[in-house]
């Protein structure tokens, strides 16, 4: 099987490599792939480690829209150390618009061998990078196609590259960006007490953890019930750095005239609702300096769509049950996220995280996967996913999938 996928790629055929040491550098860069979070759109996550014998001699990882690219960086970094060595991306290198630094710094650096975590997932751009870096006489291993695994750590550093750039694994797979509802209940599963009093549903440790995400994120959405209620201001609370774009569905626009989200010195906000809708209300939003976008029917896949169209690749859901409902009943939420508060607040008519799907058996209960627990001080955080990652056309999955055939891990 091998053979056959080495030469469906037209590369010459060469036995399979294997080395602890490539799992613990592939996963540092996808490591500090994750540093590129929320800062690249629409570009990708993307990491780069450049090791000469048993020392990391260059480091480079995105970090911006029109930034060097992460191989440049690495390269910069060790100078003359880099030749001869072994570059470990989290990432395919790519021509993204018309910069093709990623290869060319790692062929002129002198770099003789490269581990790359993933295939880029856009067609057009899959294979590119790793094709012009093998004709330049570079050696280039795959992790999942030609990395030997028999101790399973090739695989944990291949789905840590995969998580990384989940976002960019959805928005080829699904054309709409990775989407994860966050929200955080009580042991009974409510959101807020009867009255609709919520602060604070989670402990410190809990709230700064989803700054941290949002942080991560192109933005974060609510609905009009969220910005009456709570009147969020949906920052990172930090004065620096990246900050999301705050995004409000409405459809009648019944939302305050003063809100923390009309203030967009810190972030700007986007107000989506249907088209004709309170039109003095829309210009006293835009007045302020508030974008509004007209749909002509509002709905999450609509939005969604919309993101797409922005360069979106990361959205982050920290809505109430009516609009997270619609929302995946839509198929258009990924991951979720869920912080369980040791309380009990009781409550026939207080809110839960999601509103009403239409089931009536148990049967017909979603059930997420790669489910994770982890305490955040007094709370629990459990993840996973909606929508499982979407595996690449070819390649990057042990189970030898051809080309031109999505499969779902």
């Amino acid at each position: 099987m091998f053979a056959q996928a080495t030469l469906a790629r037209g590369c010459a055929l060469r036995l399979p490599v294997q080395s602890d040491t490539d799992s613990v550098h592939l996963l540092r860069a996808a490591d500090i792939a994750e540093m590129s979070m929320g800062l690249t759109a629409p570009h990708a996550n993307s990491g780069c480690v450049i090791v000469r014998g048993p020392h990391i001699v260059g480091e480079g990882f995105l970090y911006g829209q029109g930034s060097k690219s992460a191989e440049l960086q690495a390269v910069e970094r060790a100078g003359e150390h880099a030749r001869g060595g072994t570059a470990y991306l989290n990432l395919e290198p790519g021509d993204w618009l018309g910069d093709n630094s990623a290869v060319a710094s790692l062929i002129q650096a002198g770099v003789s061998r490269v581990v790359v975590g993933i295939r880029n997932p856009f067609e057009h751009l899959q294979g590119r990078g790793i094709t012009a870096l093998r004709h330049a006489g570079l050696n280039v291993d795959v992790a999942g196609e030609d990395l030997i695994d028999s101790k399973g750590s090739i695989a944990v550093a291949l789905k840590s590259c995969r998580v990384v750039n989940a976002p960019l694994l959805y928005k080829a797979a699904y054309k709409i960006p990775f989407s994860v509802l966050k929200y955080a209940m009580t042991l009974d599963g409510k959101i807020a007490a009867s009255s609709g009093h919520a602060a604070w549903v989670s402990g410190e440790l809990s709230r700064a953890r989803v700054f941290r995400v949002r942080a991560q994120s192109d933005a974060v959405i609510v609905g009009g019930n969220t910005v009456r209620r709570d009147n969020p201001s949906l920052t990172t609370r930090k004065e620096e750095g990246h900050q999301p774009v705050r995004i409000v569905m409405s459809r009648g626009l019944d939302l305050p005239e003063k809100a923390n989200l009309w203030d967009i010195s810190k972030s700007p906000t986007i107000v989506m609702t249907q088209k004709g809708s309170k039109k003095e209300f829309q210009k006293m939003l835009t007045d302020h300096g508030v974008e509004v976008v007209e749909f002509e029917l509002l709905t999450p896949r609509r939005v969604m769509e919309y993101c797409y169209t922005r360069g979106f690749l990361q959205i982050m859901w920290e809505c109430g049950g009516l609009l997270s409902a619609p929302a995946i009943s839509s198929s258009v939420i990924h991951k979720v996220l869920a912080f369980i508060a040791p309380k009990i607040v009781g409550g026939v008519l207080a809110p839960t995280p999601v509103g009403e799907l239409g089931m009536l058996q148990m049967t017909q209960a979603l059930n997420l996967s790669e489910v994770e627990f982890e305490k955040v001080g007094p709370d629990m955080l459990v993840s996973g996913y909606l929508q499982p990652l979407p595996d690449l056309p070819f390649g990057n999955s042990y189970g030898g999938q051809s080309k031109g055939q999505l499969t779902f891990a």
